[in-house]
């Protein structure tokens, strides 16, 4: 499949000689074209400077980044790219003349971008607001013309920081429903930043997480889901906290412990051995068991395990 976004050895330092920081470290990255992309990590870690490099807003102090093969940075590499920030501002004017306004710097005629921009206020549902001045809009409505903003030239590549960022549920929820229909619909390419992961694991076909400007993990979202649930899994009985003991020493358990909801969870060595282990051991007392099911990890749930923040 063809690569919509890549980075190799990616390196960006701040600062001089014994005040040096280095936001982000030899970042390696490859990005299939037509995917959503979740791109996580905590404060500082690097997301938003990565970010910047891939747009060409800064320059990295070494390496390299491609758009669809071209040099990250160059004209060619950013008419394929569509960017909303995570802290969108506007010029007072209004919506409908900031969108015209970026599209003919885009390269488009006054009246297509004028159609274009129409179209995605309507599609965004801020068509009511079109001749409204958008420096007056909220936070929330601002994060939605950003979008629209970034859509006006109809770019390959989306590049989205924290795309729901002061948007309310059902506005949240409308947001993530437009950034899948672009992937799944018009086949572009979603690379997004966010810390809302309960969310965002919803649309997103792969995930990177960085920390300390450092790639630590990066995966199929199927896959990940597969790599943290396969030897995890929540028990409850009757007595949870009676049956504890007896179920660390079964053979196949690696540890177990009462989690937030006062189930017994279960980390294994063995799937198959441990299974088995547990219907032996309530053989004859079915009634006391109630549940025992692979534990199906959330994306907040692995990024806390990743970063080592959760105890097993």
């Amino acid at each position: 499949m063809e690569k919509a976004i890549e980075a190799q050895g990616l390196t960006k330092v701040f600062g001089w000689f014994g005040k040096k920081i280095i936001a982000v470290d030899s970042l390696e990255m490859s990005i299939d074209s037509g995917t959503i992309h979740g791109f996580i990590g905590p404060n500082g870690a690097g997301k938003t400077t990565t970010i910047k490099m891939l747009i060409g807003a800064i320059k990295p102090t070494r390496g390299k980044a491609f758009i669809f093969g071209e040099a990250a940075g160059s004209v060619r590499a950013k008419a394929f790219i569509g960017y909303s920030p995570e802290h969108p501002d506007f010029y007072s004017m209004s919506a409908l003349e900031f969108l015209v306004y970026n599209g003919e710097l885009c390269g488009l005629k006054q009246g297509e971008a004028k159609k274009r921009g129409k179209e995605l206020l309507d599609w965004l549902g801020l068509s009511d607001f079109a001749d409204k001045n958008a420096r007056k809009f909220s936070a929330g409505m601002k994060q939605k013309l950003s979008l629209a903003q970034a859509l006006i030239h109809d770019p390959d590549v989306l590049i989205l920081d924290e795309p729901t960022a002061n948007l309310d549920p059902i506005g949240r929820y409308e947001v993530l429903e437009k950034i899948a229909e672009l992937a799944k619909k018009q086949k572009k390419t979603v690379f997004v930043s966010s810390h809302i992961l309960l969310e965002l694991e919803k649309i997103v076909d792969h995930v990177t997480i960085i920390n300390k400007g450092k790639v630590i993990l990066q995966s199929e979202i199927n896959d990940l889901r597969k790599r943290f649930s396969e030897r995890h899994f929540i028990i409850n009985t009757k007595n949870n906290q009676n049956y504890l003991k007896s179920i660390q020493a079964l053979q196949g358990a690696e540890n177990a412990w009462i989690n937030h909801e006062m189930k017994i969870e279960v980390l294994v060595k063995d799937s198959t051995r441990f299974k088995k282990a547990v219907i032996e051991m309530f053989r004859g007392k079915e009634d006391e068991l109630i549940e025992l099911l692979p534990l199906r990890m959330s994306l907040e749930n692995i990024f806390l395990k990743v970063m080592g923040r959760e105890t097993e």
